[in-house]
């Protein structure tokens, strides 16, 4: 087998407690890697995939039992009724990427969330929700790159497990359920209702969704997208969503976007994903100028003038790429980037115009996954509800996304995170909303081709 040097990059999964480990053996914390690492944010999350890649996994595998079992152990990010991107690299040089966006249904249209319509909202309720990618990206990355070594009701088994029999909630989910479940609603008797004080330490068991999984693992997407699970979402819907809504999701492969830093190739996501296109503008833009290798005053100037006009194309030119005039590859060329971030001045602060402003802090409510295997193949995945617990609504066991307020429901105007959208972004029937997730990269070492070892 070729060594090739691997550093996958992930600011998320660095702050969303994240737990790392090497093996053969029992997972350990730790950021070094001997043959194959996992990188989750939750220790039973790490120890599922280890499992699997030391039963004959690869990483593809590992990736998708690592997803499920995140949507049982972290239900604040973790999911089924979300959505995410995924960013491959394969150990013979192959790079792919994968869009399991959300996706508007067919009711909705630009005047939804108008403020003239006061009763809908994009952050909380039934109408907050975007059409679920999870299930159906899950099963495209299986189906893709798995080993089939192991079958899927396999990868699925150890979160229907987890579902099924429980597991002690850490401190800082205790916590956030206490602070959070008031506004949790459902169609009934589930694990998180009626509120209660929750312990840390305290078993937590979600049959509901156990039986969820359990037949997803039988069917496939079949049976979330289709046949009662679907008409469990459109009862709960009332109409917002209709069963063609769902059998039509369909997760995306998309081109990779792709990039060079001081010599690096990097592999990063295209839109809807926004992060990809800013962090390629922000890498080539940083060596247009003189950032030094410490973080000081003047790095910080450069870095915040270079942001500002990242964050500014973001909102002018991205979007669903079928709604796009401006493409990906053209925001990320050497030539258009050295343009528009050269004239960057060293001393003074450049004012760019804006018809809102906006203060409020990013998101702490998505989690990221990345894992390499021993042959060399790696994956990057970051996934969301968007809000803590998504829009709060819990049906069939899972929580549902509140991914329609990444939309620019009222084009120029901040979301819940301060991100500003213009028409590009704004809601359409079936169009993916922009994400300002990353699916965090692979670096590989210093290639002459755009093809790995």
């Amino acid at each position: 087998m070729k060594r090739i040097l691997v550093a996958l990059v992930s600011l998320s999964s660095l702050a969303a407690q994240s737990q790392s480990a090497t093996f053969s053996g029992t997972p350990q914390s730790g950021p070094t890697a001997h043959a194959s690492a996992v990188a989750t944010a939750h220790p039973i999350a790490t120890h599922v995939a280890a499992q699997i890649l030391e039963q004959g996994g690869n990483a593809y595998d590992a990736a998708v039992a690592t997803h499920f079992a995140l949507a049982v152990v972290l239900p604040r990010a973790g999911n089924l009724g979300g959505g995410g991107f995924a960013v491959v690299h394969t150990g013979g040089g192959e790079a792919a990427s994968l869009d399991f966006r959300e996706t508007a249904p067919q009711v909705a249209s630009r005047e939804t969330y108008l403020p003239s319509v006061q009763t809908i909202s994009s952050l909380r309720g039934i109408a907050a929700s975007g059409i679920p990618g999870s299930v159906a990206g899950m099963w495209e990355l299986y189906a893709r790159f798995g080993s089939k070594s192991l079958s899927w009701p396999e990868l699925l088994q150890p979160a229907i497990l987890l579902a099924d029999t429980g597991f002690k909630i850490t401190p800082f989910l205790a916590s956030l359920l206490n602070r959070h479940q008031e506004v949790f609603a459902t169609g009934g008797e589930g694990p998180f209702w009626p509120p209660h004080a929750w312990q840390a330490g305290e078993r937590l068991t979600q049959h509901a969704l156990a039986e969820t999984l359990k037949d997803i693992a039988l069917a496939g997407p079949e049976a979330f997208y289709q046949g009662i699970h679907a008409a469990r979402l459109v009862e709960w819907s009332q109409g917002w969503f209709t069963p063609e809504d769902l059998g039509t999701y369909r997760a995306i492969w998309r081109e990779p976007l792709e990039g060079t830093y001081q010599g690096h190739r990097v592999i990063s996501m295209p839109p809807p994903s926004s992060g990809g296109v800013a962090l390629l503008q922000l890498l080539q833009a940083s060596e247009l100028q003189s950032m030094g290798k410490s973080w000081n005053v003047q790095s910080m100037h450069l870095f915040a003038e270079l942001a500002q006009i990242a964050y500014q194309d973001r909102a002018q030119y991205l979007g669903d790429p079928a709604y796009m005039e401006v493409s990906a590859a053209a925001l990320v060329d050497s030539a258009y980037v050295a343009s528009r971030f050269g004239q960057i001045d060293a001393q003074t602060h450049q004012h760019l115009t804006w018809p809102e402003t906006h203060d409020r802090l990013e998101s702490h409510e998505t989690t990221h996954y990345s894992i390499l295997d021993s042959d060399g193949n790696a994956i990057s995945v970051t996934t969301t509800l968007n809000g803590l617990f998504g829009s709060g609504q819990w049906v069939d066991g899972f929580f549902m996304n509140n991914e329609m307020d990444d939309f620019a429901t009222q084009p120029g105007v901040p979301n819940q995170f301060g991100l500003i959208g213009y028409e590009v972004n704004a809601v359409a029937p079936g169009k993916r909303m922009l994400s300002s997730m990353t699916a965090p990269p692979a670096l590989w070492g210093k290639f002459a081709r755009g093809r790995g070892p």
